[in-house]
C-alpha cells in the first residue's frame, strides 16, 4: 500500500512543533481529509504533507474583509459566498484564529511531471480546500463548514433558523427540507444547506475542477 510520509509540523513562523509518523494514504484520508478520498481513488500519489498553525497574532499580508449581511441573489451569492475571493492569502486573514493549515503535493492527473499543491484550512470538522497549480493558480473547490463564526456575505451562517436563512436570500422560496441546494448557472458550483431541527447544520461547497 502506498504510504504518505509526513515532514515537519511547524507555525508560520517556521518553528519546528513536531515530526510525525508515516501512514497509509488510505487510513490518512479516511482519519483527516475524507472529502479528498477522490485523491486515492484516483491514485494521485501525494509527495509531502507539511502541517502549519496560524492565529490573529500572526503578521497578515491582506486586510480583513467586511461582511455586508444584506439579502442576495441565488447566482451572486454562489459566484462569491464568502464576499472575497477564497485564495490562501484571504483564507489566513479572514478565517478564525483557531483554524490550522495543511499543505501537501501530489502530481497532476494530466501530467506526472508537473507538481500540484493542496492548501486545507481545517478546525474540527470544518474544512476549506484550495488547489494551486505549478502555475500558481488558485482553486477553491470545496468546503464543509461547521463553524458559526464563519458568516458568509449574506449573513448565512451556521446554527441560524430556517426562517433568517430564507431571509438572506431575495429569490429561493422558503421550504422545509432537509438538504436546499443552490447552484450556478454561470459555472459547475454548487452549495448545499443542510439543516437540523429547524436550524442550519453544515454548509457544504462543491466547486468542479479539472
Amino acid at each position: 500500500m502506498k504510504q504518505v510520509k509526513f515532514s515537519q509540523i511547524t507555525n508560520l513562523s517556521g518553528q519546528v512543533l513536531k515530526v510525525s509518523h508515516t501512514l497509509s494514504i488510505r487510513y490518512y484520508f479516511k482519519l483527516f481529509i475524507p472529502s479528498l478520498e477522490y485523491l486515492y481513488k484516483y491514485n494521485l500519489p501525494v509527495l509531502f504533507i507539511v502541517l502549519i498553525s496560524f492565529s490573529c497574532t500572526t503578521k497578515k499580508a491582506a486586510t480583513k474583509q467586511a461582511i455586508v449581511s444584506a439579502p442576495q441573489n441565488k447566482e451572486t451569492f454562489i459566484l462569491k459566498p464568502f464576499g472575497y475571493e477564497p485564495n490562501i492569502r484571504n483564507f489566513k486573514t479572514n478565517l478564525p484564529s483557531s483554524f490550522k493549515l495543511q499543505i501537501y503535493s501530489m502530481k497532476n492527473m494530466h501530467n506526472p511531471a508537473v507538481i500540484d499543491t493542496i492548501y486545507k484550512f481545517y478546525q474540527r470538522k470544518s474544512t476549506l480546500l484550495i488547489y494551486k497549480n505549478a502555475a500558481n493558480r488558485e482553486l477553491f473547490f470545496a468546503g464543509n463548514i461547521y463553524n458559526s463564526k464563519i458568516q458568509l456575505k449574506n449573513g448565512v451562517k451556521v446554527g441560524m433558523t430556517r426562517t433568517d436563512f430564507f431571509r438572506c436570500f431575495s429569490d429561493l422560496k422558503p421550504n422545509s427540507k432537509d438538504t436546499i441546494r443552490v447552484s450556478s448557472k454561470k459555472a459547475p458550483n454548487s452549495i448545499n444547506f443542510i439543516f437540523k431541527k429547524d436550524k442550519l447544520n453544515v454548509i457544504k461547497i462543491d466547486n468542479y475542477i479539472d
